[in-house]
C-alpha cells in the first residue's frame, strides 16, 4: 500500500484509503468511534484548508467564510460525516485544495517555482491522485491559472506566450502525471474501466444526463437541462470577460474542468460533488457578497458600517441556505444512521458465528442483507482476515448451480439470520 502510494501508476485502486483504513483496523477493528473521530477531524482540516484557498481565490475573507459554511452545510455532504466509505472524497479534497493553495501561494511573487517547490506541488497532486480518479482536473486549472496570469497587462500574443512558458515546468509535469495516471490505472490491466460503473461513454447524451444531475444536486433543484447548464457557464464566461475579472474566470474553469471526470460514466454517490462543489461555492460566495455590497449602500443600512453591513446581509443569506436545506439534510441523516444499523447488526452476527472457514475455502453468500451492494463480502473478509478465502455474493454474481455446487461453505440469512447451509 506504501509502495503504491508513492508509484501511483500502479493498479492498486485509490491507495491513500488504505493509510487511513489500516492503521485504524489494526488497532480497532470494527469499532466505529475511533474512524468516526479521524475522519471529522480530517474534513475539519480540509476544510480549514479550503478557507484558506477560497479566501485567496475570491479575493475576500468573507467569501471565503461562506464558500466553507456552503460547502459544509450542504445535504447532499451529509454522507461524508455520516459514511466512512467517502473518506476517499475527503481526502481528495484535501490534497487536490492543498496542492493548487501551495502552487498559488509560490507564485503569487510572480517567480517560478523552484525544484523542490515543484516536487512538493507534484507529491500533493499525486496524493490527491491516490486518493481519487477525479483529481485529474487540477492541471487544467493550474494551466488556466497561468494562460490568465500571462495576460495581466498586455494583449501581445508574443508576450502572453512567454509569459506563459516561462512557468511551464510544474505544469508540464502535471500533464504527465495525469496522462501517466490515466493510461495506466484507467485503462491499464485491471484499470477502472475493467468495471462497468467506470467506463466511459464519450457522447453527448451521456453529457447531457450527467451535467444537469450535478447542478441539480448541488443547487437542491430539478430545473437545470443540458442547455441551461451552457447558458449558465457562457453567462459566467461573459461577465468574466466584460469585467475582466480573472477570479470568476479561473473558477468557471474550475466548476467546467472538475466534472470531467464524471460527465461520461454512470452515476456515482453524492460525495463525487465534493471538489465540484467547491468551486461553485466560491462563485455563489463571491455573487452573495456582491449582491450584500449593493444593498449595503440603500439608506436601509446608513446606521452600519459598510462592512458590518455586508457581514450581516452574507449572514442572513447562509442563514436562509441552512434553514431552507436543514429538512433534506435531515432526511439523509436519518438514511445514512438507518444503513449504520443495518451493517453493525451484520458485523455482530459474524462475531457470533461459531465457525471459522478453512484456509483457501470458497464461500458464497445468498440473499444477503446488502442486494444492492459488496457490504457482506467486505465484512466477511475483514472478519476472518484470511486473503486465501474466495468469498462470492450471488446477489451480485448470479452464479450457476453448478458452481454453487462445488463451494465449501454456502451462507444464507433467513428472517435476516446468517445461518450456514453447507
Amino acid at each position: 500500500m506504501l509502495c503504491a502510494n508513492v508509484l501511483f501508476w500502479r493498479n492498486m485502486i485509490r491507495p491513500m484509503g488504505g493509510a487511513y483504513y489500516l492503521p485504524l483496523f489494526h488497532a480497532f477493528g470494527f469499532n466505529p468511534w475511533p474512524y468516526t473521530v479521524v475522519r471529522l477531524a480530517v474534513l475539519l482540516l480540509v476544510s480549514l484548508l479550503f478557507l484558506r484557498l477560497a479566501a485567496k481565490l475570491t479575493g475576500s475573507l468573507k467569501a471565503g467564510m461562506a464558500a466553507v459554511v456552503i460547502v459544509i452545510y450542504h445535504p447532499e455532504l451529509v454522507i461524508l460525516t455520516h459514511s466512512g466509505s467517502y473518506i476517499y472524497d475527503i481526502l481528495c479534497g484535501g490534497f487536490y485544495f492543498a496542492s493548487l493553495l501551495y502552487y498559488l501561494s509560490h507564485r503569487k511573487t510572480g517567480r517560478r517555482l523552484s525544484f523542490y517547490q515543484s516536487c512538493m506541488f507534484l507529491a500533493l497532486y499525486v496524493g490527491a491522485l491516490d486518493s481519487k480518479e477525479m483529481a485529474v482536473s487540477l492541471p487544467v486549472l493550474v494551466c488556466a491559472y497561468e494562460a490568465l496570469e500571462a495576460t495581466r497587462g498586455t494583449r501581445s500574443v508574443a508576450v502572453i506566450g512567454r509569459r506563459f512558458l516561462v512557468h511551464i515546468g510544474p505544469v508540464a509535469a502535471a500533464v504527465v502525471v495525469t496522462t501517466m495516471f490515466i493510461a495506466f490505472k484507467t485503462y491499464g490491466k485491471e484499470g477502472l474501466v475493467q468495471f462497468d460503473s467506470y467506463r466511459p461513454v464519450f457522447t453527448f447524451a451521456r453529457f447531457a444526463e450527467s451535467s444537469p444531475r450535478l447542478l441539480n444536486a448541488i443547487f437542491c433543484t430539478t430545473w437545470f437541462r443540458w442547455w441551461s447548464v451552457l447558458a449558465l457557464w457562457s453567462m459566467l464566461a461573459y461577465i468574466g470577460i466584460r469585467r475582466r475579472s480573472r477570479r470568476l474566470l479561473l473558477l468557471l474553469v474550475w466548476v467546467m474542468a472538475a466534472p470531467l471526470p464524471l460527465n461520461f460514466i454512470p452515476p456515482h454517490g453524492p460525495g463525487c460533488i465534493y471538489v465540484l462543489l467547491a468551486g461553485w461555492s466560491m462563485i455563489v460566495a463571491m455573487a452573495c457578497e456582491a449582491l450584500a455590497r449593493q444593498i449595503a449602500r440603500e439608506p436601509l443600512f446608513g446606521w452600519l458600517p459598510a462592512g458590518a453591513a455586508v457581514t450581516l446581509l452574507m449572514a442572513a443569506l447562509l442563514f436562509h441556505f441552512t434553514n431552507a436545506t436543514s429538512l433534506r439534510r435531515k432526511r439523509m441523516e436519518t438514511s445514512y444512521l438507518s444503513e449504520g444499523v443495518r451493517t453493525w447488526n451484520l458485523i455482530e452476527q459474524f462475531r457470533s458465528l461459531p465457525i471459522r472457514p478453512r484456509h483457501g475455502s470458497h464461500i458464497v453468500f445468498l440473499n444477503d442483507p446488502f442486494p444492492e451492494g459488496w457490504d457482506t463480502l467486505f465484512i466477511a473478509k475483514l472478519s476472518w482476515k484470511d486473503r486465501s478465502l474466495e468469498v462470492a455474493l450471488q446477489n451480485r454474481q448470479h452464479l450457476p448451480a453448478s458452481v454453487l455446487d462445488r463451494m465449501d461453505y454456502v451462507f444464507d440469512f433467513p428472517q435476516g439470520r446468517l445461518t450456514r447451509l453447507r
